[in-house]
């Protein structure tokens, strides 16, 4: 790989690095609308990044998604300095992206409840991995029957966000939703993750709920904090990589609320 194409060199590291396939595409896919990677003054960096704040159809773009695009950019340029290509970071010129910092929001449990009895088996299996066991949509596409190991009690992901495997113990709910094992994918085809989250997302508002696949995620990890309170666990079972950034979930129990509010409410 010559250094005449510094992107294909810079993505051909990651994957040496290990780095998931989504997060390849998604680096690709940005890097992919800069003027040139490397020769950008501040005039061009300012302008490439003001176009990016605008969508397509005109409307702005969502803070969370500048601040992902940012972080890629980031990354490669300090990239290319430590190849001696640049001999600053572009990403200095770039507007500070602001964002909120609230609570997760969850899939209510009525709601829950009647998305997954009016599904159809695919989809009634993909709100189950994703509601019943945290998974991420790129792992309910990947998932196969041969990764549910009864005899154990675990699901096993295979190479979830950042090539890792992972363990999530079984409930009996999530059984029952999955039903009779079979062979091959899980949901019954071989989809991508984009897919999966697709078809989640369509059936949820066809049937009045506005959330995304990422909501059902969100409402396994905040159950699971508040009947547990160990944040440490759950953010090994969901395949978080530090303890930072699952805090958003830990969401307090009723019960905990209850008793934290009687033992303030004492004098003495």
């Amino acid at each position: 790989m010559t250094m005449t194409d510094p992107i294909a060199a810079h993505l051909e590291d990651l994957r040496q690095a290990n780095y998931s396939d989504a997060t390849l595409r998604e680096r690709a896919r940005v890097l992919a609308t800069l003027p040139h990677p490397t020769e950008l003054d501040r005039e061009t960096v300012q302008t490439w990044w003001a176009s990016r704040s605008v969508r397509s159809d005109g409307f702005p773009r969502a803070a969370a998604s500048l601040s992902s695009e940012a972080s890629h950019v980031r990354e490669f340029w300090k990239w290319c300095r430590r190849q001696g290509l640049i001999d600053h970071n572009p990403a200095d010129w770039l507007t500070k992206v602001r964002q909120s910092h609230t609570k997760a929001v969850v899939v209510t449990e009525a709601d829950l409840d009647r998305l997954i009895r009016n599904a159809p088996e695919d989809v009634r299996r993909m709100l189950a991995l994703g509601a019943l066991a945290g998974l991420r949509s790129s792992e309910i596409a990947a998932l196969t029957w041969e990764d549910i190991d009864r005899a154990n009690g675990v699901l096993w992901v295979r190479e979830g966000k950042g090539k890792k495997d992972r363990s999530v113990p079984l409930s009996g709910g999530l059984l029952a939703e999955l039903g009779d094992p079979s062979e091959g994918p899980v949901i019954g085809r071989h989809a991508t993750a984009k897919a999966v989250s697709a078809a989640l997302g369509r059936y949820m508002r066809a049937n009045g709920v506005d959330f995304t696949a990422h909501k059902l995620r969100a409402r396994y990890i905040t159950r699971f904090i508040a009947a547990t309170g160990d944040v440490a666990a759950a953010a090994e079972v969901a395949g978080h990589a530090g303890l930072g950034s699952i805090m958003r979930y830990a969401v307090a129990s009723s019960d905990t609320m209850r008793r934290g509010a009687e033992a303030a409410g004492r004098i003495g």
